[in-house]
């Protein structure tokens, strides 16, 4: 892919990713593996911010996963520039809170989409 216009390149990643990345991130998120190929591809998919604009972030209901981590959505969120964002949150109140209140609501006005997979008491002590 040496030869061909950063258009094409970043056209490629877009199909090739899913629409959202999955947090906590999995070992094989596309994303992350297209910036490791070499440093053309990472500097294409780093100034993609289209690339970065949309997750699911899923706290799970078991301790054998490892919890969202705030600053690693964070740094996916800065390099989505002024994308507008998706964001999808699914958990038990007592986990999502804090990333809601934290994370997404300094950027919601950013939000083009933004959908909530928890209780109703968890909207009440947030709102």
């Amino acid at each position: 892919m040496e030869g061909l216009p950063v258009e094409i390149i970043q056209a490629v990643f877009l199909e090739l990713c899913p629409t959202l990345a999955v947090f906590p991130l999995r070992k094989h998120e596309p994303r992350l593996l297209v910036t490791h190929v070499c440093s053309r591809w990472r500097e294409i998919a780093l100034s993609t911010p289209a690339l970065w604009a949309n997750y699911y972030i899923h706290f799970h209901f078991s301790h054998f996963h490892p919890r969202p981590q705030p600053g690693v959505i964070r740094a996916w969120i800065s390099r989505a520039a002024e994308s507008p964002l998706s964001i999808n949150i699914c958990g038990p109140a007592r986990e999502t809170s804090p990333m809601i209140s934290d994370v997404v609501f300094p950027i919601i006005h950013r939000c083009s989409v933004l959908l909530f997979c928890i209780n109703t008491a968890t909207l009440d002590r947030l709102l």
